[in-house]
C-alpha cells in the first residue's frame, strides 16, 4: 500500500476517471492520497461531480506517471465521511485547510478502494505489468 501512495505523491498529480449518468468518461487531476484503515483513500468534496459520479457508479480508475513508470489503479470505491480521517488528511496536507477549513467541514468526503488492483508498468516491461498489487 505504501508503495502505491509514495508513487502517487512522487507523481504530484494523478488522474481519476469516473463515468457520468450517460456513461460518458470524465477524468480530472488529483493530488492527495493516503492510507486509511488499511485502504487506499482519496479526498473530495460532496459538491463536486466526481462525488456524484462515484455515488452513482463506484467504479474508478487512476493513472499516474513518473520516471518512465506508470501506475494504473482500478476497482470499486466506497464513499465515507469521518472527522478522524479529515484530521489525518489535514495533517498530511496542511494546504487542504485553505480549501476546507477544519476537520468539521461537512463537505469533506473520502473514497477508498474496496476491491481492485494496482499495476505498475514501464516501457521496459513489454506490455505486461511488472508488479500487480491487489487492493483487497
Amino acid at each position: 500500500m505504501q508503495e502505491i501512495i509514495d508513487f502517487l505523491n512522487k507523481s504530484v498529480v494523478f488522474y481519476v476517471a469516473t463515468v457520468d449518468e450517460q456513461n460518458k468518461p470524465h477524468v480530472r487531476p488529483f493530488g492527495f492520497a493516503m492510507e486509511w484503515e488499511g485502504k487506499l483513500t482519496f479526498i473530495t468534496n460532496n459538491q463536486k461531480d466526481v462525488y456524484k459520479q462515484l455515488h452513482a457508479n463506484p467504479n474508478a480508475d487512476i493513472c499516474a506517471f513518473n520516471d518512465n513508470v506508470w501506475i494504473r489503479i482500478n476497482g470499486s470505491v466506497k464513499l465515507f465521511q469521518s472527522v478522524e480521517a479529515n484530521k489525518k488528511a489535514l495533517e498530511i496536507m496542511p494546504s487542504l485547510k485553505d480549501l476546507y477549513g477544519d476537520e468539521h467541514n461537512p463537505t469533506l468526503v473520502f473514497f477508498s478502494y474496496e476491491e481492485g488492483a494496482a499495476a505498475f508498468w514501464s516501457f521496459e516491461s513489454a506490455n505486461k505489468p511488472f508488479k500487480l498489487i491487489p487492493l483487497k
